[in-house]
């Protein structure tokens, strides 16, 4: 991820490392981001090299919140909680398991992508590594729960515990 502009699209790119030539090959180009406009608004704006045009944006999934990457035939993958900050991210051809790797929240250690127990990719919060093929909107949701996580994931108010007095 390269951050190229702070107002107009696009103001960041998700890049391929460079090769051996020098050269850096663009995969996709991104709008603006912020909580809000993922989870609350049209969604972040996500253009291809072709000129197809996505969007990580939200939906509601098994009382959550929750991102997903559209395209305009429909979605391509959604991120969903499976325990605390760990996700499990489907599509129509895949389901996989991203999970930090230390439990710390606040921790900038590696996040891991594995298909059943196989590592698929390791990522940072703005890079990261595939040992296999991983699709775009697998990647883009990752790093968007990286960001953001699952919104009411985690325990926001105490629970009450009614008692009755004497």
């Amino acid at each position: 991820m390269q951050r190229v502009r702070w107002i107009r699209f696009p103001s960041s790119l998700l890049v391929q490392a460079r090769s051996p030539d020098g050269e850096q090959k663009v995969l996709a180009r991104l709008g603006r981001d912020s909580w809000f406009r993922v989870f609350l608004g049209r969604g972040r704006r996500v253009e291809l090299p072709d000129g197809t045009r996505w969007r990580i944006g939200s939906g509601g999934m098994g009382g959550e919140l929750v991102p997903i990457v559209t395209c305009p035939n429909g979605r391509l993958a959604i991120g969903s909680s499976v325990g605390q900050r760990s996700y499990g991210i489907n599509g129509r051809d895949f389901a996989y398991n991203f999970f930090p790797t230390s439990r710390k929240r606040y921790d900038r250690s590696p996040w891991l992508l594995t298909e059943h127990g196989t590592k698929l990719a390791t990522f940072q919060a703005d890079s990261m590594y595939a040992e296999r093929p991983v699709s775009l909107a697998t990647i883009l949701i990752c790093f968007t729960l990286i960001k953001y996580g699952v919104p009411g994931e985690g325990i926001l108010v105490p629970g009450f515990s009614w008692q009755r007095s004497s």
